[in-house]
């Protein structure tokens, strides 16, 4: 009678830890698909240069055109294709 339970307890132990598995292997696909979304998310604004705001001079923005009510400064402390803009008043 002994035996047929350490039969029954290592069948049990083993189904228990296959489910366990597969959860966690579960868990973790779940896990490396949400970092590589956040990664892929944050790394599409890096290129978005008036989403970083870069100052140039003195209350200047680093814009690709002029608004209406700015006048352009030049384009020291500007990536390359943006100028510095400032408002007229």
């Amino acid at each position: 009678m002994s035996v047929k339970r350490e039969l029954l307890y290592n069948i049990n132990v083993r189904a228990v830890s296959r489910l366990a598995r597969d959860a966690m292997s579960y868990n973790m696909r779940a896990l490396g698909l949400i970092i590589i979304t956040l990664l892929l998310l944050t790394a599409g604004e890096a290129d978005d240069t008036d989403a970083q705001g870069w100052t140039c001079g003195y209350r200047g923005l680093c814009r690709k055109h002029c608004y209406a009510q700015e006048y352009m400064i030049g384009y020291h402390g500007c990536p390359r294709r943006y100028r510095c803009c400032a408002l007229r008043f």
